[in-house]
C-alpha cells in the first residue's frame, strides 16, 4: 500500500557514524537539533525514455529541517500531493516546501531524528518547556496541540492523518491518554488521528513516518 502510494522505490541509508554519542543538553542552545542533524541518503529510481530503470537522485535528502521542533529534526524524503500518484515525471517531490501535515489527499515519507535526554537534564533550566493547555488548532488547520513539550518531548498533539511510525534506531516513548508504550528498533505504530506525544528518555533516536491525509469525520 505504501509503495503504491509513494509511486517510487525509495531507498535510504544512514550516514556512517551512527554510533556517535548522543547530543548533550545545553541551556544556551536555542534548539538542540539545530546542530548535527544526520544527512539521510536518499536513492530515488525511475525509468528512462526507453523504459529502462535508472537512478534519478542519489544524495542526501534536500528537505532537511533541523529547527522544526524543539525536540526533533525532520527530513522529508518524498511528498505526494494525491493518490494515485503521477510517476511519469522526473520532478523531485522530496524538495517541496515543508509542512508538518501531509497534503490532505496525499502523504509523505519523513525521517525524524530526536536528541537523547542526558542524566543531568534540569527541567528548571529548559526554556523550551510548555505547560499542558486546552487543545488548540494550528494555523494550517490540520493538527491540534495541547502543549507539554520540552527539549526531549514533543507537544501532545493529533493530526487529521493516518500515520505509520517505524523505529529505526534508539528507543522512543509513545505517550497516550491511557498510558505509554516503549518503542524499540523494528517496532511499528499505526496511528488513526489520536492524541499522542513522543519523548526520548535515554539516547538519541531515529524514526521513519509515513503520514497520509485522512478524515476524522464520523
Amino acid at each position: 500500500m505504501v509503495n503504491n502510494a509513494i509511486g517510487y522505490i525509495i531507498a535510504f541509508a544512514r550516514r556512517a557514524g551512527r554510533d556517535e554519542p548522543p547530543r548533550r543538553y545545553q541551556k544556551p542552545r536555542e534548539n538542540c537539533m539545530a546542530e548535527g542533524l544526520k544527512p539521510i541518503r536518499r536513492v530515488v529510481t525511475g525509468n528512462d525514455a526507453q523504459g529502462r530503470s535508472r537512478v534519478l537522485w542519489d544524495s542526501a535528502a534536500p528537505n532537511a529541517n533541523p529547527q522544526k521542533g524543539k525536540s526533533a529534526g525532520m527530513t522529508d524524503v518524498w511528498v505526494y500531493p494525491s493518490c494515485p500518484v503521477n510517476i511519469s515525471v522526473d520532478r523531485d517531490d522530496g524538495a517541496l516546501p515543508f509542512h508538518f501535515e501531509p497534503p490532505h489527499t496525499g502523504g509523505h515519507l519523513r525521517i525524524v531524528q530526536s536528541a537523547g535526554k542526558p542524566a543531568d537534564y534540569d527541567p528548571a533550566a529548559d526554556n523550551s518547556t510548555v505547560a499542558r493547555h486546552a487543545p488548540r488548532q494550528n494555523e494550517a488547520g490540520g493538527a491540534w496541540y495541547q502543549g507539554g513539550q520540552n527539549y526531549f518531548a514533543s507537544p501532545y498533539h493529533k493530526s487529521e492523518t493516518l500515520d505509520y511510525g517505524i523505529v529505526l534506531e534508539g528507543q522512543r516513548v509513545l505517550q497516550l491518554d491511557d498510558g505509554e508504550r516503549v518503542m524499540n528498533p523494528g517496532d511499528v505504530v499505526v496511528q488513526l488521528g489520536n492524541w499522542h506525544g513522543w519523548s526520548n528518555r535515554t539516547g538519541s533516536s531515529l524514526m521513519a513516518f509515513v503520514m497520509m491525509g485522512a478524515s476524522l469525520d464520523e
